[in-house]
């Protein structure tokens, strides 16, 4: 199962996440779950990269984690927040027709 963390502040700011696991949809390769939460995360690791112009993430063996920094301007702020929102939807709607193979909960700090 694939499992996502969003990590969130008291106000409900995205401050993070995590995605581990594999789906076990189908084998490696054809697993359209997993090619469907890769292709949203990764996404939206481009997005924060190109538009909200920064890259902080991790990347091992089956794990993406990924934070904000503290050190944002407004724009950059608003910019992340609607890029993780955004991800967040695309995740929740894949869970909502393949509950079985990924699982998305939320975190406060």
């Amino acid at each position: 199962m694939v499992r996502v963390v969003i990590i969130h502040d008291t106000l409900g700011k995205i401050k993070g996440f995590k995605v581990s696991g594999h789906a076990g949809y189908d084998v490696s390769g054809k697993d359209i779950v997993c090619a469907a939460v890769s292709a949203i995360v990764f996404t939206a690791l481009g997005g924060l990269d190109e538009l909200a112009g920064f890259r902080n993430f991790k990347e091992s063996d089956g794990c993406i984690e990924c934070y904000v920094p503290n050190n944002l301007d407004e724009k950059q702020i608003n910019i992340t927040n609607i890029i993780l929102e955004t991800m967040v939807v695309g995740l929740k709607q894949i869970e909502a027709d393949y509950n079985r193979y990924i699982q998305v909960r939320y975190e406060e700090v």
